[in-house]
């Protein structure tokens, strides 16, 4: 297996009940009251979650990115408490990634999110959701922004235009033997993960790890792609590009 990943490979770790997570888990909000702001997040807030983890692993690897709003973290810590993490998030809601009842955000909503978070503290960024990307276009812009040692928030968009179809694609798990494995989750869509690597097989078959839920899976690049040609679309089916060098895609 050939890897191209994050420079921290364990990328962002929360410890919520008595478990270390990879990246964080919207399902760990309550959802008992209706529409209060934990009732958002769990139903709809995987784009804040994104988001959110985003600039804490900006902070994490490089100090220009450390601000007030990731403070209220403790990125110090090598694994975050689980109530600064959800004081974190609540704060990351509020003020940067509002969440839509009923639908969350899209893409250009989650590129505004980050654009107001790098104005307000000065933060040199390219910033654009790329929409409209091919296969290979997709790919050599994710393996740019990993070598940057960026995260990719990608979006497995809805089913266009019958949103209401309920196709996706099957999240994988690596078991002990290095294979990877059907996990519980076989019809993902509607969904922003965090890429945080990708890994190339023989013939040519490519996996992306991501984080989604607070755990570690995987995505077949080709199902994926399969999944947009036929169930989706290029434009809520594609990834925030960010840099920090130039505005170069290619």
């Amino acid at each position: 297996m050939k890897i191209i990943g994050l420079q921290h490979p364990e990328y962002i770790s929360v410890e919520h009940e008595g478990k270390v997570s990879y990246g964080g888990g919207q399902t760990w909000f309550a959802k008992d009251k209706k529409l209060s702001r934990d009732y958002m997040i769990n139903k709809w807030g995987c784009g804040a979650i994104a988001v959110g983890d985003l600039f804490l692993y900006l902070a994490k690897s490089d100090r220009d990115f450390q601000t007030p709003t990731t403070s209220v973290a403790r990125t110090n810590y090598a694994v975050l408490p689980w109530e600064d993490y959800k004081n974190y998030i609540h704060y990351i809601a509020t003020m940067y990634a509002q969440i839509m009842p009923g639908s969350g955000m899209n893409g250009v909503a989650v590129a505004s999110a980050v654009r107001r978070y790098c104005l307000k503290y000065h933060l040199s960024m390219t910033i654009a959701w790329k929409g409209f990307m091919d296969e290979q276009q997709m790919l050599r812009a994710m393996r740019k922004m990993l070598k940057e040692d960026l995260p990719v928030i990608l979006s497995i968009g809805p089913n266009t235009p019958l949103v209401f179809r309920g196709k996706g694609i099957p999240f994988y798990t690596l078991n002990d033997k290095e294979e990877f494995v059907l996990s519980p989750y076989r019809c993902v869509h509607s969904h922003f993960v965090v890429v945080t690597g990708i890994v190339g097989l023989k013939h040519r078959q490519v996996m992306l790890r991501v984080s989604s839920w607070g755990k570690e899976y995987y995505i077949d690049y080709k199902e994926y792609r399969k999944y947009i040609e036929e169930e989706g679309d290029t434009l809520t089916s594609s990834l925030l590009y960010l840099s920090k060098e130039d505005g170069t895609l290619f």
